[in-house]
């Protein structure tokens, strides 16, 4: 039978700079076992690891920075949050959820963090990171990382987990590269704010990682994303 889970992020939309509101999208923040549509996995395909993920403290925790690009920089949370740098305009990193859920189908959970990315230069961008770890050697292992940019330019529209399977949608014409998701526009003054398209991304398990294995550009019809909540679920999508 299948069985989907969808969990909706509250977002608010700026009226100065069109962006969804920090605030907004951490209030809700908790740890959420999801759910495990893989449990009658024979043993043999079970990893005989005895740590249990959602045991981790992923609000101590440290992730790569996937805006330092090649660089290989990391943060770490504390409390659930991180600020880069002291000035009021360096982004902020904040723990808004952990899911769990068996997206290997190995029969145990994989640990699904939602981080969100704040900071305000000449504009006030709130940007989501997603970080999907499971366990190898008692350790927690990760298998797939990605930021979104924001709103029109590459911001979340939605994201499905299924089984061995990851998919993902996001605002506008985009790229992806060194985990990354950038949307392309006309460089003109302010940003577009709504899109006219969105970019459908699609990601598979492969030798223990998930990779990219197709991407469209899809036509977006709606009048406005001033009320668009991102969606996120888990399991065979709708």
């Amino acid at each position: 039978m299948k069985l989907t889970f969808l969990l909706i992020i509250l977002s608010i939309f700026s009226l100065n700079c069109g962006s969804f509101s920090s605030k907004a999208q951490t209030s809700a923040s908790s740890e959420v076992k999801v759910g495990n549509s893989n449990t009658n996995q024979p043993k043999s395909n079970v990893k005989a690891n005895s740590l249990d993920i959602s045991t981790v403290d992923f609000k101590n925790f440290s992730f790569p920075d996937l805006f330092g690009g090649k660089t290989q920089k990391t943060f770490t949370l504390k409390k659930g949050q991180f600020r880069n740098g002291k000035l009021s305009t360096d982004r902020v990193y904040t723990w808004r959820k952990s899911y769990f859920f068996d997206i290997t189908g190995d029969g145990k959970d994989e640990s699904v963090t939602h981080i969100i990315a704040e900071g305000c230069g000449k504009d006030c961008d709130s940007h989501s990171l997603f970080y999907v770890h499971t366990v190898e050697n008692n350790q927690p292992k990760l298998i797939w990382k990605i930021a979104l940019g924001s709103e029109a330019l590459g911001g979340l529209k939605s994201v499905n987990f299924n089984n061995k399977e990851i998919t993902l949608e996001a605002f506008g014409s985009c790229t992806l590269k060194d985990g990354l998701i950038s949307a392309a526009y006309d460089g003109k003054d302010p940003k577009q704010i709504l899109p006219s398209n969105y970019t459908r991304f699609v990601f598979n398990l492969s030798d223990s990682f998930f990779s990219e294995t197709d991407k469209v550009v899809l036509a977006f019809t709606e009048k406005t994303i001033a009320d668009y909540r991102p969606k996120i679920s888990f399991g065979e999508p709708e």
